[in-house]
């Protein structure tokens, strides 16, 4: 029995179609169920106080007029007059904190204090952040006329970045850090840009890590001219890692940690690990309590670690 060729050319339409026709199916129930995934859920607070929870139509929504669609009563069209008015967000803050311990024994007396200093400006594109802390402690013991230092030490940090789109940003800072009781390497100066990436970036929560180029300087100290690699400035490179967590008005969680690989003796690295957590007992942000922690690695310097660790009372300036 012999085909002819005429014969199959319905069959061969059809098996032509078929994929297209299932693949297209197939792209109409993907799109389907990821509307639904992605359907936003919002809740909107009336002037009147009382809240209002549907699924947002973003395709009928305007900045004058929001549309929902709720569970029981359908679709909503509520107009921006209509909705208590959101808190404009401040774009400066500050905090300034500081910290006091003392202790006095039969021989000897100690004093430390510390002291830190936060400001930042944001907005949708930028964000300038400036930050000083710094560490002084004395002792004397009874047979001595003057007290000596045991402890001058701090750290300086000013960052600018710009945020492209989405979560793509680019970076430059300059971190200072000081130590006047090193041998080598009393001060310590990191220049860097890069570029930084938003990993998590929400109301409460935000998780950036960035890299790039940097220089680093390093000079001071007693035998700072006997050290072939101090009051030097070496090509570096440096990344960072930043966690911020405000989960309510109570409790802030901010950690940071930032590496340092200078082009010396092949590869001389640094690191700076610092985190901090306030508590607000009032709940408004005003007075606080911080537990401040940093812990330094430096391979140039001499001593290579410095940690220190403190307790202060603070206020938020504006």
């Amino acid at each position: 029995m012999k085909i002819q060729p005429t014969s199959l050319l319905p069959i061969l339409k059809r098996l032509v179609w078929l994929p297209i026709a299932f693949n297209a199916t197939a792209l109409l129930l993907l799109d389907s169920s990821t509307r639904n995934v992605f359907a936003e859920t919002i809740t909107l607070t009336l002037s009147n106080g009382d809240k209002i929870q549907g699924t947002l139509v973003k395709s009928e929504s305007t900045d004058t007029v929001t549309v929902i669609d709720h569970p029981s009563l359908g679709k909503l069209k509520i107009k921006s007059t209509a909705l208590k008015a959101k808190p404009k967000k401040k774009h400066w803050t500050g905090s300034l904190s500081a910290g006091m311990t003392g202790t006095n024994t039969d021989r000897d007396y100690d004093l430390d204090s510390t002291f830190q200093l936060i400001t930042q400006y944001k907005d949708e594109r930028n964000l300038l952040s400036f930050k000083a802390n710094t560490e002084y402690g004395i002792t004397r013991s009874a047979n001595q006329k003057e007290g000596s230092t045991d402890t001058n030490q701090g750290q300086v940090d000013l960052r600018y970045s710009y945020t492209f789109s989405g979560k793509l940003s680019a970076y430059a800072s300059n971190t200072y850090e000081y130590d006047m009781l090193n041998q080598v390497g009393q001060n310590n100066l990191i220049n860097s840009v890069g570029l930084g990436y938003d990993l998590i970036k929400t109301d409460t929560t935000t998780l950036n890590v960035s890299a790039g180029p940097s220089a680093q300087s390093l000079w001071g100290g007693r035998f700072c001219t006997a050290d072939k690699n101090c009051g030097k400035t070496y090509p570096a490179s440096s990344a960072r890692i930043s966690f911020d967590w405000l989960p309510n008005n109570y409790f802030n969680l901010s950690l940071s940690n930032q590496f340092t690989n200078a082009y010396v003796d092949e590869f001389s690295p640094s690191n700076n690990f610092s985190g901090t957590i306030k508590i607000y007992p009032l709940g408004d942000k005003k007075l606080f309590t911080s537990l401040n922690g940093q812990l330094i690695y430096n391979s140039l310097t001499s001593p290579k670690v410095d940690n220190s660790f403190s307790l202060q009372l603070g206020t938020q300036l504006f």
